[in-house]
């Protein structure tokens, strides 16, 4: 799967703070999560789009509205490599796995994208959780009745560059 990924402005909000020392936006969606018994606060989750994006579409209302729907579709924990050391980079450490989808179309619309996001659910009267990532996707995904859409090890990263 070829993906560009960018940072989302909250995300590159958080990283700012972060290294300068403020509390941040994911520290208190954190703080939250923790609060209304989630047990597992810090986890991000992937969310399909059936629309590219840009950073200035990664609010998450915006993204709740072109978000993959079908039976079978869920966003997903992603489990993310440490860092390695000098590079800055991480990357999905295991397979990530959409579906089986058991409408007789599979999604309603092709996957054109995925985002990064601190919620497992969220809807359009309630948006919530923070994005913070995104990737476009070459080419569109379509999937069909009882496929699967699969994400290999490795296939997203992420990399904090300083300069």
């Amino acid at each position: 799967m070829a993906a560009n990924g960018f940072v989302a402005v909250q995300g590159a909000v958080s990283a700012l703070d972060h290294l300068a020392g403020r509390s941040t936006a994911l520290e208190a969606e954190w703080l939250a999560k923790t609060q209304s018994g989630d047990p597992l606060p810090r986890a991000t989750y992937l969310m399909l789009l059936t629309q590219t994006v840009t950073d200035a579409q990664t609010d998450m209302t915006t993204l709740v509205g072109i978000e993959a729907t079908g039976t079978g579709y869920a966003r997903q924990p992603i489990p993310w490599s440490a860092a390695a050391t000098g590079t800055r980079t991480s990357a999905t450490s295991d397979l990530v796995q959409f579906g089986p989808f058991s409408d007789p179309t599979g999604l309603a619309a092709p996957v054109t994208g995925a985002a990064l996001v601190t919620r497992m659910t969220s809807s359009a009267g309630q948006p919530s959780g923070l994005c913070l990532m995104a990737w476009n996707l070459a080419t569109p995904i379509t999937t069909s009745q009882n496929q699967a859409l699969q994400l290999a090890a490795g296939s997203l990263q992420m990399t904090l560059a300083v300069s």
